[in-house]
């Protein structure tokens, strides 16, 4: 446990010795303040909007975040002396993900200001803001994990963010890829039964099942429920075990290289 916070400190710590800690500090505060001001022009702050609308440039800032975490101790050679110390490489994955987790968290703090705002002006804020809060988290776990994963894969902080950017996309267009694909199903289906084995309902069932199982890997999906007030055990059960998973690889990763260079 001793190593794992000192390597959660270092790496807290890295991130306001150099610029990237303040600069993602910035513009998180500078987007989500600018949103928020847009909405009191309009008379109406609504801060769920403004945290799924942050949601959104996820793509932008967790790259940003996680590119550094482990490629750039590969470049400069210190990952080797990471590994000679007495500490696992299950305590090394944690420290670092806990270090980016506790950014995220503080930024997502700030948000919190507009909320003392919003009970000001209006005098109350929406009870299911607290379901879209704990939904923004949990998004953020998954991405800060994923984005740690992939730059445990390379020493190029650039090719770590460029991944990750390309993956978090993919994300947000998976619904509709999952439509896509579920259409085809039902065409391919259509074209292929020649001998009218299958009812037109049958095959755009088959198609609606497809749509179904790839939206069932997006994360997003997941969060519908939160943003409305309802609050299940399945999909956070459902998050944290992909955030886990990914923090899992991330280890077999760097196990794989920690013993390849012993």
């Amino acid at each position: 446990m001793k190593q794992t916070q000192a390597i959660y400190r270092r790496e807290l710590n890295a991130y306001f010795k150099s610029p990237i800690g303040y600069v993602l500090l910035a513009i998180f505060i500078f987007v989500s303040s600018l949103f928020f001001a847009v909405n009191l022009l309009g008379y109406y702050a609504n801060i769920a909007s403004e945290l799924n609308f942050m949601q959104g440039l996820f793509f932008v800032l967790i790259p940003i975040l996680t590119m550094k975490t482990f490629a750039e101790e590969r470049r400069s050679g210190t990952e080797i002396l990471l590994f000679t110390t007495p500490v696992t490489t299950p305590q090394i994955v944690v420290g670092k993900y806990l270090a980016a987790f506790t950014l995220f968290l503080i930024m997502t703090a700030t948000t919190l200001i507009h909320v003392a705002i919003t009970v000001l002006l209006q005098g109350t804020v929406d009870v299911l803001l607290l379901g879209t809060y704990v939904g923004f988290i949990l998004s953020g776990a998954v991405y800060i994990a994923i984005g740690v994963m992939i730059s445990s894969l390379t020493s190029n902080q650039i090719i770590a963010a460029i991944v990750s950017v390309v993956i978090f996309i993919g994300f947000m267009l998976l619904e509709a890829i999952a439509s896509l694909l579920g259409n085809f199903t039902t065409t391919i289906l259509q074209n292929l039964d020649f001998l009218n084995l299958l009812s037109a309902a049958q095959e755009a069932a088959a198609g609606e099942a497809v749509t179904k199982a790839v939206n069932w890997i997006n994360p997003a999906t997941r969060l519908v429920d939160f943003s409305s007030g309802i609050f299940r055990l399945t999909p956070i059960v459902f998050l944290i075990s992909i955030t886990l998973l990914f923090l899992y690889l991330t280890v077999q990763v760097l196990e794989r290289r920690r013993w390849t260079q012993s």
